[in-house]
């Protein structure tokens, strides 16, 4: 009786330890900044935040990515953005998104856009960055040029109201802009139609600042003047007054001989 039961006590521990390695080895865990989806065939996925057991051969866990990333656009020359007035911008926008640490956020991301893609910056760049490039000109096309400029923080925030929060999942953190300026005149198409009249524009607005700067500096000069100006009419008056003089003199010199 002694070695059946030795041989049970045996495979019991036997059992015990490959249980004991196999949770182990299921174990996993995930850094702050990510979370791992658990799938098991034909059921629900789970998240967890921190660590979970994915048992083999029955699981399958998959880790996603949370931290931020970031999307640029740049739109310049043709493919600049106009504004309300024509006139076509040169712009840069960079757009920082990430995944909620929240399992629908988490979800969402896994199920539209996978896992293996959502973990990959070229990935995001490459889903979302048409998505902002028409955020951009919708805001764009709102303002006159003058007005972009003047409040950069104004057209950011309707940027982000155009992008709204339909991001596949993923969440708009802020936006910045680091290039907004006049596209060059010699990029615009003056066969199309909205080029053409932002060549107008411009061309009505470089005449008007001309104009305007050309009557600043002459009124600068007539006020730097000014103070010199009497004196120099007064001593011209008495040079003449003398010419005068001298002319009579000779005039009566001539006269008496």
């Amino acid at each position: 009786m002694e070695m059946p039961i030795l041989l049970a006590i045996a495979g019991a521990a036997a059992a015990c330890l490959v249980s004991a390695g196999v949770l182990l080895t299921s174990y996993r865990r995930v850094g702050p900044g990510e979370a791992l989806l658990i799938e098991k065939g034909g059921g629900a996925t789970r998240v967890r935040f921190g660590s979970g057991l994915v048992l083999p051969m029955v699981q399958r866990g998959e880790v996603l990515d949370l931290s931020v990333r970031k999307v640029v656009v740049e739109r310049r020359g043709k493919q600049g953005l106009s504004c309300r007035d024509g006139i076509r911008v040169d712009v840069r926008g960079t757009f920082l998104v990430k995944v909620e640490r929240e399992e629908e956020a988490v979800l969402r991301v896994a199920r539209e856009v996978g896992c293996a893609r959502a973990n990959r910056p070229e990935e995001v760049q490459a889903l979302l960055e048409e998505r902002f490039a028409c955020a951009l000109a919708n805001a764009a096309s709102t303002f006159n040029f003058d007005e972009l400029l003047a409040d950069r923080s104004l057209f950011i925030d309707h940027v982000m109201m155009e992008v709204g929060n339909e991001l596949l999942g993923f969440k708009l953190e802020r936006m910045s802009l680091g290039r907004l300026e006049q596209t060059p005149l010699d990029q615009l198409d003056p066969t199309n139609v909205v080029d053409a009249q932002g060549i107008l524009k411009l061309t009505e607005r470089t005449t008007r600042l001309a104009l305007e700067t050309s009557g600043q500096m002459r009124q600068q000069r007539e006020t730097v003047q000014a103070p010199w100006e009497a004196p120099r009419r007064e001593g011209e008056a008495r040079e003449a007054e003398l010419e005068r003089e001298v002319e009579r003199a000779l005039a009566e010199r001539v006269g008496s001989n």
